[in-house]
């Protein structure tokens, strides 16, 4: 990698990448060489290269300077005879490389399991408006996730494009110029485009972008001051206050190298518990102050320098000691009424997960003169969101910042014992884990490192992990997690 595509990225503050792009034998000719593809492989997260695009187009999409109307033209003498037999030099006209993206229809669909069914039905010719319909919504949300809300209209006719040439049953006879109007047609003179695609990212815009007020007050549960409660003591910090402010504003600032910021992060950590318990920042104000909070490992590394021995315990406990009870347990009170044959231990301990919230269902409480009662299905869903593989997780998460303020899982998978991909939901932010369990683990923890309440819909259920997994001592138990230890404890 030359000069030129190391100063690029740094000057487009993209340095995370030089390495990748060194890595790959980039140079100038090849930078400036890049397509939508290349692009992809290079930078698989989506939002880096939305920035890196968005950079590299007005590279090599130089705009061309307006002409002022305030110069007049001036006069000139006539060119000299020897001047007139002079070739004629064409002046350099700037070229505008348009990168017009691939698509794979058919691996898009092969993602999901509706998807799957469509692709039988297209492979035979035949398609039913409920398909259809679904066909749109997954073309779709896999066009948001890769180019954002708003793709260029470049983009979706190249999709809808793709479309028409992997499944030529599906174009539109009427329209003899691409073939593809009935899934989108640009508008001409600056008018709306129409078309499937079109009109779902239209909706799908609308539902993102519409005043949630009413959605948060309805949705947001009132929280308690437990926290208070179950505050644990919090050692002495190990540097001076100085240097830990120190830290903490280099934390604010870098994100390399890596060991640095880990050592740092590790060094502040009483400082930063300090701090969250004397300010009481909400989790927007906490990742201002602590943006490295949401880092993979951070949190987890915090509550390991608070809570020493509570922390492994979910890991050391909940496959050898739990799970078989709790599924006996759900079984007989009959919460579990299918087939456990063939699971295997880690998908036992994922099913045991789920049906914590049925066997701690939520308590009526009062704020006020208010009763609040949640039921079983919303303590589920604050607990553990299961969601289906191919879930459009950019618009998921905009609802979930919106509507769900609180921490919580979310499980994509196919079935609710099998989680092929595991999140902890904060802020609108999907922090990603390796398992269902340490999402789980990551999630409780997140209450205690960002000293926030328990979510009141499944309050019990992380009241029961509190004092009978992690043994944390501190808040009062609730009634139906009393029973539940001690059933646990009598079965064998």
């Amino acid at each position: 990698m030359d000069d030129f595509v190391c100063d690029t990225l740094t000057q487009w503050q993209l340095t995370y990448l030089i390495d990748r792009f060194k890595d790959e034998g980039i140079d100038e000719e090849s930078f400036l060489l890049l397509d939508e593809g290349t692009i992809s492989q290079l930078i698989p997260k989506a939002g880096p290269r939305l920035k890196f695009l968005k950079k590299f187009r007005g590279l090599i999409e130089p705009a061309v300077p307006p002409t002022s109307p305030d110069v007049q033209p001036t006069a000139t003498t006539p060119p000299s005879m020897e001047d007139q037999t002079a070739p004629v030099v064409p002046a350099m006209i700037p070229q505008t490389l348009h990168i017009i993206p691939q698509f794979d229809i058919r691996q898009i669909l092969t993602g999901s399991t509706e998807g799957k069914l469509i692709l039988e039905s297209l492979d035979e010719d035949v398609i039913i408006p409920s398909q259809r319909k679904c066909l749109v919504r997954i073309l779709v949300s896999h066009l948001m996730e890769k180019f954002g809300e708003s793709p260029t209209s470049e983009t979706k006719k190249a999709l809808a494009a793709a479309l028409i040439h992997g499944f030529p049953s599906l174009e539109d006879e009427s329209d003899t110029s691409s073939g593809f109007g009935y899934w989108f047609t640009p508008g001409p003179n600056h008018r709306p485009a129409t078309g499937f695609l079109e009109e779902r990212l239209r909706n799908v815009r609308k539902r993102m972008r519409k005043p949630a007020r009413s959605r948060i007050t309805q949705q947001t549960p009132p929280q308690s001051s437990e926290a208070g409660t179950r505050r644990t003591f919090i050692p002495e910090c190990t540097i001076s206050e100085e240097r830990a402010i120190q830290c903490k504003e280099w934390l604010k600032h870098n994100s390399q190298p890596l060991n640095q910021v880990e050592q740092y992060m590790q060094d502040t950590a009483v400082y930063r518990a300090k701090s969250l318990r004397e300010n009481g920042w909400d989790i927007q104000g906490i990742r201002q102050e602590f943006p490295h909070l949401f880092t993979p490992d951070m949190i987890a590394q915090d509550f390991q320098i608070l809570h020493r021995e509570a922390a492994p315990k979910l890991f050391e406990t909940w496959l050898p000691l739990f799970k078989d009870k709790i599924l006996h347990l759900a079984r007989r009170e009959g919460k579990l009424i299918s087939s456990l044959d063939g699971l295997t231990p880690d998908c036992l301990g994922e099913l045991a997960l789920s049906q914590l919230p049925t066997l701690l269902p939520p308590t009526v409480y009062r704020v006020g003169r208010k009763v609040f009662r949640y039921t079983i299905e919303e303590s589920k869903l604050a607990f553990i969101d299961h969601k289906p593989v191919g879930t459009n997780l950019v618009e998921y998460l905009y609802e979930a910042k919106v509507s769900r303020p609180y921490p919580y899982v979310l499980s994509l998978g196919n079935d609710i014992w099998h989680t092929s991909q595991a999140f902890v939901i904060l802020d609108g932010e999907a922090l990603e884990q390796n398992t269902l369990l340490q999402a789980v683990d990551v999630c409780f923890k997140v209450f205690y490192i960002f000293d926030i309440d328990y979510t009141k819909q499944c309050e019990a259920v992380w009241k029961f992990f509190q004092n009978a997994v992690y043994e944390i001592k501190g808040g009062e138990e609730s009634k139906p997690a009393t029973s539940l230890r001690a059933a646990i404890l009598a079965c064998k």
